[in-house]
């Protein structure tokens, strides 16, 4: 009898623990449900092509740029790390703490790391890996590589003659008049122009003197022709004298591209030039005054 009684009043001690311990269990059961790292849920960027770097290979000491895009609700980032891969073994070498929250109306979110490492040292060249943690969405990786830059190789065969030409129209002018400098890119390769100077050829003594230099802003865009006219006017702007000079152009890659001319004494009348027709006639290219 006492037994019994003991054994109701021990269940009624013990009923209220029990319901609030499965109380408590179901309630975290609901957050794991909202916040499963294991289950894809609509708000959360696409896993494997939403996190990319801004290039996918640095120079030593440039800035990486990493940008977690596709942002459809308000996202916590919590933490990044970055990893060199050292054979099979990646090493954490940068980890630095976010906790930043990105807004609704915010569609990505981007971070730079100067390739310091967590001991203030510049990384070596290699392959890194890049790894973003947040809140319920969890972990998006991607890759990029330190190396030097080569640059660029001219393509298509941008050097040769049959691909680019550099002329001045005609191989003669008179004293003051226009020289036309034509560049035609035959084959639409990416030429980037640096300098562009002329020269006074000397015959007798040998050597050349710059008589006038232009230095190029910003690229040559590929398959563009390109014409520029010279008023046969020196730094100082004045007349150049007569004589014979090369039009030199730099390129980026293709070293540089030449075309020769003549200027000589203006005379009072001369045949048709050769400008209209592209063949030079009698060897001038001026135009009659009477």
């Amino acid at each position: 009898m006492f037994i019994d009684l003991d054994w109701k009043k021990l269940t009624l001690l013990v009923a209220p623990f029990v319901l609030l311990f499965v109380f408590s269990l179901g309630a975290l059961g609901v957050q794991d449900e909202d916040c499963c790292l294991y289950q894809e849920k609509p708000e959360c960027p696409e896993r494997y092509s939403s996190f990319n770097p801004s290039k996918d290979t640095y120079s030593p000491g440039e800035t990486v740029e990493l940008t977690l895009s596709g942002l459809t609700d308000e996202h916590l980032i919590e933490e990044i790390k970055i990893e060199k891969l050292v054979g099979r073994d990646e090493g954490v070498i940068y980890t630095e703490v976010i906790d930043q929250k990105v807004p609704v109306d915010q569609t990505e979110w981007s971070w730079t790391w100067n390739q310091i490492g967590s001991h203030g040292e510049q990384v070596v060249n290699g392959r890194y890996f890049a790894l973003v943690e947040t809140y319920c969405c969890g972990i998006y990786r991607t890759n990029f590589t330190v190396k030097p830059q080569v640059r660029p190789m001219c393509t298509c065969n941008c050097c040769s003659g049959w691909s680019t030409r550099l002329d001045t129209g005609c191989n003669r002018y008179e004293t003051g008049e226009e020289v036309m400098v034509n560049f035609s890119n035959c084959r639409d390769c990416d030429i980037d122009f640096k300098r562009l100077y002329i020269e006074r050829n000397d015959r007798c003594c040998g050597g050349s003197e710059i008589v006038f230099n232009h230095v190029f802003e910003g690229g040559f865009d590929p398959g563009r022709n390109w014409s520029w006219g010279w008023d046969q006017r020196n730094a100082d702007g004045n007349l150049v004298k007569p004589g014979r000079y090369t039009v030199v152009v730099e390129t980026e890659c293709c070293d540089t591209l030449k075309a020769s001319f003549t200027v000589s004494e203006k005379r009072d009348c001369c045949l048709s030039s050769c400008c209209g027709s592209g063949f030079l006639f009698f060897g001038s290219c001026c135009s009659c005054t009477n």
